[in-house]
């Protein structure tokens, strides 16, 4: 009997569609010679209802645009209440299909939230299931966790233990002062007990030991909590990690050549990281450092490092010397590179790499821009290795969330910014549009160029002084009301509102050593006498270096595990190379502004 049912909606659905062919064929024509609408043909409750039944059957069978078809035919507006919370929950199961957190926000929550009220519980719990998925597909990680969070008590079994970690990983993402700002403000037990260990994770990652202390005094003051009932696994495994801390660790940097001055920094960033510790009373290592520049077999330093008692290697730092490591069947002794491997294959398993790589900046703006229901982006580069390294890291991740590239223009000189800009947005063609009609008429006309309107976001890469000239020729070329993200590179490390008002409206992003001064920050100022412009970012990774390796077995059992460290949260992929997420900011009259406020999702509407 199912079988016939179905068999009877396909040849149904096709009459359907081949109808909204017809009628779209026929708008082509005449009026008069117009099709019937479809909407008409859905007169009937049983027939509502047969193709919302036809649609879901469609759904399960992930043929999204066919379903789509089907419930075009219906008019939301027309349905009674109940088809009415069919098919928003229809639409936004296909909208989470495709990756479009949004588009289902819209369909279960807000001005609709209502239509879900007096659903049997078992229904109402895959509703908020979705909602708490919509909101992960849309960057709002507070919001999911907080829908998860009240979603729980209602939960048993393998959905309660999925659900339970799910919200460790969203509370994971959301930025700390996020957190302390609705900490503050809520008096649900759950969710102050979740928000606390949240903040907990953030402090003393420098200092595991420290941090195991404080998850027991949280389990003692919230005995019942359910993440004191079962504690995260990657919480959980601190306490072995504590115990099993290196003692002595080998530092393989080049500390004279060519890149003596970017050894020097990331030196200075671990000496400052390690005194810092020192002066608080923590346990430390010993440190000896080797200078890789005299000796070119990166190996030979790493045996002579681990004869000399070595448990422990951070670097080396250049690409040729971490292959030369990568190569090895086996490391006896664990290594944190400072770079990454141009080599893909398998590394040894105690082999990880960590670097600053632009690339991970670039797949994060393609991310935002596309949680933010952007679709069509236009991208500037330089005409470069780098140029087209970081804008291509950036096309792959867009168009595998299934976006499209309007444009891609490379730049060189500034005195060719202009037309770089103009073939971007076509501004070009609209001009000698203009031209040929003024030659077809013989006379002047009143003209204004337009651009092109298929484009949502532009992606920027640029330096300082290259960003300050391109973003006026956009605006200048009627592309003000297009929203710009940025890398971190367009970002001088400093306020500069002279320079930088032409930026106005600009989102980058940028690692937190960069956007907050730190005491540490000023230690290694006043502490080394060196000097670091352009090399800031190193001393960060140096920071960052010290106080990543404790967390290494952490983060490689538990990959949805997070570092917080200056130049951005850190975690680790299954090829043991650290990836980092850094901090959003915008330019505001000549200023960055670090976004830090609670999301925009968290309205009285999303918690119906």
């Amino acid at each position: 009997m199912l079988k016939i049912s179905f068999c009877r909606r396909s040849v149904r659905l096709s009459a359907w569609l081949m109808a909204a062919l017809l009628a779209g064929c026929a708008g082509q024509a005449t009026k008069t010679d117009q099709a019937e609408p479809v909407e008409d043909a859905a007169s009937s409750e049983a027939l509502v209802t047969e193709r919302l039944d036809t649609a879901r059957d469609l759904i399960e069978q992930q043929r999204t645009e066919e379903a789509e078809v089907v419930l075009s035919a219906l008019q939301f507006d027309r349905l009674n209440t109940a088809q009415k919370t069919d098919y928003a929950e229809l639409k936004a199961e296909i909208a989470l299909i495709l990756g479009d957190g949004q588009e289902a926000l819209n369909w279960l929550s807000g001005d609709r939230a209502y239509l879900f009220d007096g659903l049997p519980m078992e229904r109402q719990i895959q509703i908020r299931f979705k909602r708490a998925e919509a909101h992960e597909y849309a960057g709002e990680y507070l919001a999911a966790s907080r829908e998860r969070i009240f979603l729980a008590p209602l939960l048993d079994g393998d959905q309660a233990t999925y659900n339970h970690e799910q919200i460790w990983f969203d509370l994971q993402l959301v930025p700390e002062e996020s957190l302390r700002t609705l900490a503050e403000s809520e008096s649900s037990p759950d969710l102050t007990g979740w928000l606390d260990l949240a903040l907990i994770a953030r402090e003393n990652v420098e200092d595991v030991r420290q941090q195991v202390l404080a998850i027991d005094d949280w389990i003692n003051r919230h005995p019942s909590h359910p993440a004191a009932q079962q504690l995260p696994g990657d919480l959980t495994l601190l306490r072995q990690i504590a115990r099993q801390q290196p003692r002595n660790i080998a530092v393989l940097l080049p500390l004279t050549g060519p890149l003596e001055k970017a050894g020097k920094a990331i030196r200075s960033g671990i000496l400052a990281a390690w005194y810092e510790a020192r002066s608080l009373g923590r346990e430390t290592p010993s440190l000896t450092f080797f200078d890789t520049a005299l000796n070119q077999d990166a190996y030979n330093v790493y045996k002579q490092a681990v004869f000399e008692g070595a448990d422990l290697v951070i670097g080396p730092l250049d690409k040729a010397s971490v292959q030369r490591l990568q190569s090895q069947e086996v490391l006896s002794v664990p290594v944190l590179a400072l770079n990454y491997s141009d080599n893909r294959n398998e590394a040894p398993h105690s082999f990880y790499q960590f670097g600053l790589a632009p690339e991970d900046e670039a797949e994060q703006v393609a991310n935002q821009a596309w949680q933010q229901g952007m679709r069509r982006a236009m991208v500037l580069a330089p005409d470069s290795d780098w140029g087209r390294k970081v804008s291509d890291a950036f096309i792959r991740r867009w168009e595998i969330q299934g976006g499209h590239i309007t444009s891609k223009s490379l730049f060189t000189r500034p005195d060719q910014y202009l037309n770089t800009v103009k073939r971007a947005l076509n501004v070009h063609d609209s001009e000698q549009r203009h031209r040929n009609l003024q030659q077809i008429l013989g006379r002047n006309i009143v003209f204004e160029p337009r651009r092109r309107e298929d484009i949502d976001v532009v992606f920027m890469v640029a330096f300082p002084s290259q960003a300050r000239q391109l973003k006026p020729v956009l605006n200048y070329q009627f592309a003000s009301d297009l929203p710009v993200m940025a890398t971190s590179h367009l970002y001088g490390g400093s306020d500069n509102p002279d320079r930088d008002k032409d930026l106005n409206g600009v989102s980058f992003v940028e690692m937190p050593w960069k956007l907050r001064q730190t005491p540490l920050e000023n230690t290694v100022e006043i502490a080394f006498d060196e000097l670091y412009t352009g090399y800031e970012t190193l001393v960060a990774l140096g920071v960052d270096a010290y106080r990543l390796y404790p967390r290494l077995p952490q983060l490689q059992r538990f990959p949805d595990a997070r570092v917080y460290g200056v130049t951005g949260t850190l975690r680790l992929d299954e090829k043991r190379r650290v990836h980092r997420e850094l901090t959003w900011a915008e330019f505001i009259e000549g200023r960055a502004e670090t976004r830090t406020g609670l999301d925009d999702s968290l309205s009285p509407d999303t918690w119906r």
